[in-house]
C-alpha cells in the first residue's frame, strides 16, 4: 500500500512539474516550443522510469522538470518527506538540498527546507551535519526555534552529549526544574543520570552526587536517580544509607525490584542485619510477587536452614505462581538429593528448562515491543525513556 501511494505521489509530482513548467514557459515566451518539448521529454522519461520502478531516475527527472518556486515548494517538500519516511534518505537529501540551492526562495521557505534536510541527516545518522543546521535555525528562525531545539535534543541524546542536551531542553522551555513539563522533566532527569553514571565510573563522587541531586530536582520520582544514589552511598561506605534509598524504589515502581536486589542484599549483609534482610524480602514477596525475590528468599532459606525446607518453600510458591525460572531453581534443589535414573531425568529436565529460559527475552519495551536480556533506560528501537521493563508471567518475573 505504501509503495502504491508513493507511485501515485511521484507520478502526480512529475505531472504537476510538467504542467507548471509548461505554463511558466508560455507566460514568458509564447514561441518557446523547444523548451516545451524539453519539458515534455523530461516528463515522458520520468514517467518511463517510474513505470519501470527506477525511482531514483524518476526523481532526477522530477527535479529537472519542476521549477522551484513558491507554487511548487510544497510539492518538493512533501516528496522529500515521503522519501525519508520510506527510508530512502539519500534521495530525500537530494530533494531538500535542491531546494536550498535556490536563492530565489523566500527566507522562511529556505528555513523550512533546512529543517527538513536536518531531519534527513538525523534519519541517515549524519548527526554532525544535522547539528550544524539546527544550531543555525535556533539562532535565525523564531518560527522554527522550538522545533529545532527539540531535534537538537534528539541529536545530543544520540551523540551522548548529555550536558548539551540538558542545556537545549532548558533553552526550549526557558526554565529549570519544577517548571518543566511532565513530558520533559523525566527526560531531563535521565540526562543528569547519564552524567552521574559517567562520574561514578570515573570515581568523581562529588560530581556524581551533584548530578543525582539535579536529576531528583527535575523528577522526584526518578527510579534511576535513586538507584544511582544507593550505589553511590554503598561505594562511599554507607550501606545503611544505601538501604534507605533503595527501599524507596519498590514504592515508586515495583517493576524495578529485580534491579535493586543484588545491591540491597549486599548492603544488608554489610551492616550485619540478616534478620532485617529476611523480613524485607518476605514483605516484598507478599506485596510485589516476583521470581527474583522468590529465588533470593529461597536461597536464604537454603543457606540458613536446609535444602529440604527451601525446596518445600519453592514448591508451595510455584503452585501459586508457576514460572520457568522458579521451576529451574526448584529442580536444582532436588537434583543433588537424588540418585541414579531419577537424577538423570531431573538433569535432563533442568537442561530443557534452562534452554527455554535462555531463549526468552528478560526485558521488553512496552511501547514498541523491542526485547532483549539487558535493561535499557532508553529503548534502542523506539528511543523512548522508561519503557523497557522486566517480562512478566510464566516466562519472566
Amino acid at each position: 500500500m505504501a509503495d502504491l501511494t508513493f507511485f501515485f505521489f511521484l507520478l502526480a509530482a512529475i505531472a504537476i512539474g510538467w504542467l507548471l513548467g509548461r505554463r511558466s514557459v508560455k507566460k514568458k515566451k509564447p514561441d518557446c516550443s523547444e523548451q516545451q518539448q524539453s519539458l515534455a521529454r523530461s516528463y515522458a522519461q520520468g514517467l518511463n522510469y517510474l513505470l519501470n520502478e527506477h525511482h531514483g531516475d524518476a526523481i532526477d527527472k522530477f527535479i529537472d522538470s519542476l521549477e522551484v518556486s513558491s507554487a511548487t515548494f510544497d510539492t518538493h517538500l512533501a516528496l522529500g518527506n515521503l522519501l525519508r519516511k520510506r527510508g530512502e534518505h539519500d534521495q530525500a537529501i537530494r530533494v531538500h538540498q535542491n531546494l536550498l540551492a535556490r536563492p530565489s526562495l523566500a527566507r522562511n521557505s529556505q528555513q523550512k527546507a533546512q529543517l527538513e534536510l536536518a531531519r534527513d541527516y538525523i534519519a541517515a545518522g549524519w548527526l554532525d551535519r544535522a547539528e550544524r543546521l539546527l544550531q543555525e535555525l535556533v539562532e535565525t528562525s523564531s518560527e522554527l526555534r522550538s522545533t529545532s531545539l527539540e531535534h537538537l535534543v534528539e541529536v545530543y541524546r544520540d551523540e551522548r552529549e548529555w550536558a548539551k542536551a540538558i542545556h537545549a531542553v532548558n533553552l526550549l522551555h526557558g526554565r529549570r526544574f519544577k517548571r518543566l513539563s511532565s513530558e520533559w522533566a523525566p527526560i531531563q532527569a535521565h540526562f543528569c543520570c547519564e552524567l552521574a553514571e559517567e562520574a561514578i565510573a570515573a570515581k568523581d563522587y562529588l560530581s556524581a552526587r551533584k548530578h543525582i541531586d539535579s536529576a531528583l530536582g527535575y523528577d522526584r520520582s526518578s527510579v534511576r536517580a535513586n538507584l544511582l544514589w544507593g550505589r553511590l552511598e554503598y561505594q562511599l561506605g554507607r550501606p545503611q544509607e544505601a538501604i534507605k534509598v533503595l527501599q524507596r524504589i519498590p514504592k515508586q515502581n515495583p517493576d524495578y525490584i529485580p534491579e535493586i536486589l543484588d545491591l540491597l542484599i549486599t548492603c544488608y549483609q554489610a551492616v550485619g542485619d540478616e534478620t532485617g534482610l529476611d523480613s524485607y524480602l518476605e514483605s516484598l514477596l507478599r506485596e510485589h510477587p516476583s521470581n527474583s525475590v522468590l529465588i533470593a528468599l529461597t536461597e536464604r532459606i537454603q543457606q540458613q536452614r536446609s535444602e529440604a525446607e527451601a525446596a518445600a518453600f519453592m514448591g508451595k510458591q510455584l503452585a501459586l505462581r508457576p514460572s520457568l525460572r522458579g521451576l529451574g531453581h526448584f529442580l536444582d534443589l532436588h537434583i543433588d538429593s537424588t540418585q541414579g535414573r531419577a537424577r538423570e531425568n531431573l538433569s535432563l529436565l533442568k537442561t530443557l528448562v534452562d534452554q527455554l529460559i535462555a531463549s526468552r527475552p528478560h526485558y521488553r519495551c512496552n511501547n514498541c515491543g523491542f526485547s532483549g536480556n539487558q535493561l535499557h533506560w532508553l529503548c534502542p528501537s523506539c528511543k523512548h525513556w522508561d519503557t523497557v521493563r522486566s517480562v512478566k508471567g510464566v516466562e519472566g518475573e
